[in-house]
């Protein structure tokens, strides 16, 4: 592939709803400053916090991407790069780049929370397109505030956004989330 790619790391993973049901895994760009955010689900965050911590690698397959990474190397392939290949309507999808009998394969549009876990487990790099990244990571706006596209932010955080906007007599940014809420009808 000749495209300009950029290698991302999870640097941390939190939560971002005020029940725990939604989590942000943030990507720092290695040898970079650019973030991006990928949203998950609870268990999904969880799985990913345990491989970062190298947690459950060595027992028995636990996970989906234990019984993969098991298969894989019973049938002599292995996953090399996870690739962030597009966000749309608040979720982030991958490429997995995967080698068997020395031929290169790749399956398209996986929900990247699975396939972060994935990563991890395969030990392979995150990568992203220098455009893409450019186009979707989050960016400075000051005092350790940062905005986050609008395409990666999910419908329900949309919708809480436009409420508080609401109420703070915001109408313009409460017209913009409408506008885009609608959109993803």
């Amino acid at each position: 592939m000749n495209e300009n790619v950029r290698e991302l790391q999870v640097h941390a993973v939190s939560k971002c709803t005020q029940d725990g049901s939604a989590y942000l895994a943030i990507l720092k760009e290695r040898d970079g400053r650019r973030i991006l955010p990928v949203l998950m689900e609870r268990s999904e965050a969880f799985q990913l916090l345990m491989r970062m911590k190298g947690v459950g690698s060595t027992s028995l397959p636990s996970s989906m991407a234990d019984v993969m990474r098991a298969a894989f190397m019973q049938c002599g392939m292995n996953v090399e790069e996870v690739r962030i290949a597009a966000v749309q309507a608040g979720v982030t999808y991958c490429h997995i780049l995967y080698r068997a009998a020395n031929t290169y394969h790749m399956i398209r549009y996986c929900k990247a929370s699975d396939c972060l876990i994935l990563a991890y487990t395969f030990d392979c790099p995150i990568t992203i397109n220098e455009s893409l990244l450019e186009h979707q990571y989050m960016r400075e706006v000051g005092n350790g505030t940062y905005s986050m596209p609008v395409n990666s932010v999910s419908i329900e955080a949309l919708k809480e956004a436009l409420k508080r906007a609401v109420e703070d007599e915001n109408y313009e940014l409460a017209s913009q989330l409408r506008d885009e809420i609608e959109r993803r009808k």
